[in-house]
């Protein structure tokens, strides 16, 4: 888990401890008054949710600091009777100290705000592995849902043909907040293959690549590709930069010294799926990538994603960067809208692929001026 997100998960825990033991003690009487049985069980079941969700972490200093928190709430959850309310009182003020303690330390703790590369690129890593695995399951429930509607229908066809969404159930009236069954099942649905002499080689490609995916699930692939794109260009690019710190000229380094083949080669997926109707166009170049096909449909199959857990570039993102000086501008002139768009479809007709557009306008123009082509 990302650092960040760890200190952020801890810090609301126990901001939340302390909003659960702070009432008690503040109205808790003075005297040694007996604690009823029922307040001891009811607090260790709320206090012990707090165990359950470390038990799953593992934040190296973050685990150091809680651990006094841990060791009290698990002394705590651990008791089998109390012998009155200062017991009580002294428990839980154990508890409340620990965590400000804490709190405090995961706020001023220089370390935790001071991340190595490879620990960075060990929290994108497991990032993208998460995400990626959410695309590639994250229909399984709507398919279930479809198979076990499939079933309902066959055993009664007086079951409803749509899907409530906010109580996922079958009912029969349609409203703003169901979906037809027909729609989620042939979405839910490849098309059948069906192997004939007259396409076989279509129908042996079919199978050696892993499938033509059904409009959900490719819906699910195609959204990834805006996702983690999103996360490298607005979180881990500018985080890389801080941990790689200073270049030889003693300027620190900036989000858009750290650079990635990969990444740029996800930003032209995502381009042409955003802006291109999900055709190969701006990614036809593409040399790490290379399950898309230049002018085809950008549909991933399950087995193009799970592809994708290889070319993860660890090494590419641990090398040095490399300052590289702005040498391009744009045109300093204004053009109507509508001319501007006749000329960005006449280049685009020309060339497909958008990096290398520049290369057709600027050839256009050194001939125009005299000049001889890439003078």
């Amino acid at each position: 888990m990302p650092l960040d997100d760890l200190v952020g998960r801890w810090t609301d825990r126990l901001s939340h401890v302390e909003s659960i033991v702070g009432p008690i003690l503040d109205q808790w009487p003075g005297d040694d008054r007996f604690a009823l049985r029922s307040t001891l069980s009811g607090l260790q079941q709320i206090l012990g949710t707090y165990l359950g969700s470390a038990s799953a972490e593992a934040g190296g200093l973050v685990d150091d600091i809680v651990e006094p928190v841990l060791t009290e709430l698990r002394g705590f959850c651990e008791l089998k009777s109390l012998s009155g309310g200062r017991e009580l009182r002294e428990r839980l003020t154990a508890i409340r100290e620990a965590g400000r303690a804490a709190s405090l330390a995961l706020t001023t703790d220089e370390r935790l705000h001071v991340q190595t590369v490879d620990d960075i690129i060990e929290d994108f890593a497991a990032e993208y592995r998460m995400s990626l695995i959410l695309a590639l399951t994250a229909n399984y429930a709507l398919s279930q849902k479809v198979m076990a509607w499939q079933e309902a229908k066959a055993k009664d066809p007086s079951v409803g043909d749509h899907l409530n969404l906010t109580r996922m159930e079958f009912v029969s009236e349609p409203s703003d907040y169901t979906i037809p069954m027909s729609s989620l099942t042939s979405a839910s649905t490849g098309e059948p293959l069906v192997m004939t002499p007259a396409n076989l080689g279509a129908a042996m490609k079919e199978m050696m690549t892993g499938g033509t995916p059904s409009p959900i699930y490719r819906m699910a692939y195609t959204q990834w590709f805006t996702t983690i794109h999103a996360a490298w260009e607005d979180t881990y690019r500018s985080r890389l930069a801080a941990a790689h710190g200073t270049a030889p000229d003693g300027k620190p380094w900036g989000k858009n010294d750290i650079r990635s083949e990969f990444f740029n080669e996800i930003r032209l997926i995502r381009n042409d799926i955003s802006h291109k109707n999900g055709i190969c166009v701006d990614s036809a170049g593409n040399e790490v990538i290379t399950w898309v096909r230049s002018g085809e449909e950008i549909a991933p199959t399950a087995r193009d994603m799970l592809s994708m857990l290889d070319l993860f570039p660890a090494a590419e993102l641990r090398q040095t960067p490399v300052r590289v000086e702005r040498t391009s501008s744009q045109l300093p002139y204004q053009f109507e809208n509508e001319w501007i768009a006749e000329f960005t479809a006449h280049v685009s007709t020309i060339e497909p692929v958008k990096k290398k557009r520049a290369v057709v306008v600027k050839r256009v123009l050194d001939t125009w001026m005299g000049r001889t082509p890439d003078e």
